[in-house]
């Protein structure tokens, strides 16, 4: 069995929670901001509050200070949401509602997974051959892991399932795995076993480096291309949400289009088909169509559409390759690829 030989005040945040008012008003002020940002960041607090509550000498004082920060700022922003939408809004209701109860399985639109994705799927690719010293921790840090699994498990809940959802409890997963490497150090005597991990976590820094300034580097760069220049109109026929779109241009002369793909919020029918869905199924027809709508003076898109295009943009529409930048050596899907075509109307 594993021995805890980290300190455990030292790794473990819950139990460096302070007595203080000045502290505590401090950390429930930044739970409720943070629910009030992304409403699932509420699901580890549903196991932290009871054992702080537990654990706290004036349990009163604590309830009330809870209340009040999550209240008064919720409250507030309700006032500015409403305000915006000009229409009495709650947006995490509205967020819980249309992802979990709404009839039309809006989740399952962007796709559907297995009930253990996050084990099979979710955390090995985050972790790779790191994941065994985050298994080690949690043998150490059993508060840690409950949390952990307690969030996964709501996770599970839900049909749909990404990546990026863990990335609420990667700072706790973090400390496990810190917990493993300082076991198998003390255990495992080889002295060469020091730099094994010296060297595995270098090249796990050369994979964030490439992901990070490599990889999918077109769909940044052709934001850039636009950004610079005449005022121009812009139809992206990708997949939805493949560039940063209006965030990054920052530009109001310039006009976007892209293919996109809202979920069936409206309509009752089994086969409702989204507008991205619709362009790559016939897409020279669909582009013919979309031309006579928009008629852009620019056209956006990965060479494996271009390449079944090519024809019809040059000869029939007039559109002509202007610039091509790479995007990717690793194509996610059918529908992205290595580099990505700027065509201008002639």
């Amino acid at each position: 069995m594993i021995k805890n030989y980290s300190n455990d005040h030292y790794f473990d945040f819950i139990s460096s929670f302070h007595s203080s008012s000045s502290s505590n008003f401090a950390f429930h002020f930044s739970v409720s901001l943070s629910f009030i940002l992304r409403p699932t960041s509420a699901i580890p607090f549903v196991i932290i509050y009871p054992y702080l509550f537990y654990k706290t000498s004036n349990r009163l004082r604590f309830l009330v200070q809870a209340f009040l920060c999550f209240i008064l700022l919720n409250l507030i922003n309700i006032c500015l949401d409403s305000y915006m939408y000009n229409q009495w809004t709650f947006v995490p209701l509205n967020f819980f509602y249309i992802n979990f109860l709404h009839p039309n399985s809006i989740s399952s639109h962007y796709g559907i997974n297995n009930f253990f994705w996050y084990f099979t799927n979710g955390l090995p690719m985050i972790y790779f051959y790191r994941l065994p010293f985050v298994f080690l921790g949690a043998m150490s840090n059993k508060r840690l892991t409950i949390i952990i699994l307690f969030t996964i498990f709501i996770y599970t809940l839900n049909i749909h399932k990404e990546f990026r959802f863990l990335t609420q409890i990667l700072p706790l997963l973090f400390i496990l795995e810190a917990h493993g490497i300082d076991w198998c150090l003390k255990m495992i005597k080889w002295k060469q076993f020091r730099w094994i991990i010296f060297l595995s976590f270098l090249g796990h820094l050369l994979i964030g480096i490439y992901f990070s300034l490599i990889d999918r580097q077109g769909q940044i760069s052709v934001m850039n291309y636009l950004r610079i220049g005449e005022n121009k109109s812009v139809d992206f026929l990708m997949p939805c949400h493949s560039t940063p779109y209006y965030n990054f241009l920052h530009r109001n002369d310039i006009q976007l289009h892209f293919l996109t793909c809202e979920p069936n919020l409206n309509q009752m029918t089994n086969d409702y088909i989204d507008e991205a869905d619709r362009f790559y199924l016939k897409p020279i027809e669909s582009l013919k169509k979309r031309l006579k709508d928009y008629n852009p003076s620019h056209l956006i898109m990965f060479d494996t559409l271009y390449e079944q295009l090519k024809d019809v943009l040059e000869d029939d529409q007039g559109y002509f390759v202007k610039n091509i930048l790479f995007n990717s050596h690793i194509q996610h899907s059918s529908r992205h690829g290595k580099m990505i075509y700027i065509l201008q109307k002639d």
